[in-house]
């Protein structure tokens, strides 16, 4: 029997392209999906509803964007609820809620799109230029 080196090359080289497929394949159905500080931080968020206790008060933060690095942020316009700068950290390894520098727990949800921010403000300041309503506040934005 003659073998042919030809077809021995061929063939090798046949099976390590298969086998590259393969592990490409397999690399990309186990890749995590980007985490929710990846998804935070990779946007600017401007403000598009607020609900305290279930009542609109959008009119109270028209203009608030926010911005999350991996441990502060910054925001405008974010009246007496949100501070201009501050820090924050998740404290929970799901990555759902968060505690501000000030101490309160905030619970996020977000996507590559949109950030869901839900928090309780126990403080009224009403007249000036900063004003907040007490309740459980429900902030919606979307990626600027």
């Amino acid at each position: 029997m003659k073998i042919n080196v030809r077809t021995i090359i061929s063939s090798l080289v046949s099976v390590a392209v298969i086998v590259g497929f393969a592990h490409l394949a397999a690399c990309k159905k186990n890749d995590p999906a980007p985490s929710a500080t990846s998804k935070l931080t990779a946007n600017n968020w401007v403000m598009q509803s607020v609900t305290v206790d279930g009542v609109d008060k959008t009119s109270l933060y028209a203009g608030l964007t926010i911005k999350f690095t991996a441990t502060a942020f910054t925001t405008t316009n974010g009246g007496a609820v949100w501070p201009a700068t501050g820090t924050w950290h998740w404290t929970n390894n799901e990555q759902t809620v968060f505690e501000r520098n000030d101490g309160l727990p905030v619970t996020a949800e977000v996507t590559d799109s949109t950030l869901k921010l839900s928090l309780v403000w126990a403080k009224n300041t009403l007249g000036g230029k900063v004003q907040s309503v007490a309740g459980n506040h429900i902030f919606n934005f979307v990626k600027q």
